[in-house]
């Protein structure tokens, strides 16, 4: 598992899964806010198809964090407004790469790519099913 994947796949862990572990964290280490939960909006980029350019079709809003956790940085910009996720998130990402509860994040995240991806194949069942086969005549 690689780093830059923690920040996608801890959205989808249960909060109070997230919550139990940053507490844990917290009370043996001591996280440390550097940069506390701020909301922003950023522009989304789209490629536009026909002429092959690029233009920002709207904004979305996000909540970032910056923590420090045994003198490791750690980042997050979750979804919407959510200073809780966005706090656990940051958390996770900098014991990630201290390897402090490395297994526990692994198997956390893991579990969620799991129910991402078997939540995808419905979605992609359900699409494929309505699919219209056209014959020349």
């Amino acid at each position: 598992m690689k780093r830059e994947s923690i920040n996608h796949l801890a959205q989808l862990v249960q909060i109070d899964k997230l919550k139990r572990l940053y507490e844990k964290i917290d009370k043996n280490f001591k996280v440390k806010v550097l940069t506390s939960p701020t909301e922003q909006t950023l522009l989304v980029p789209v490629k536009d198809p026909i002429t092959g350019g690029n233009f920002y079709c709207g904004e979305v809003l996000v909540t970032s964090t910056i923590v420090e956790v045994q003198e490791e940085k750690g980042w997050s910009m979750v979804m919407d407004s959510n200073e809780e996720l966005s706090l656990y998130v940051a958390v996770l990402d900098a014991c990630f790469e201290k390897k402090i509860y490395k297994d526990e994040i692994k198997d956390l995240l893991k579990e969620a790519k799991k129910s991402e991806e078997k939540k995808n194949k419905k979605i992609n069942q359900k699409v494929n099913s309505t699919r219209v086969s056209f014959d020349l005549l």
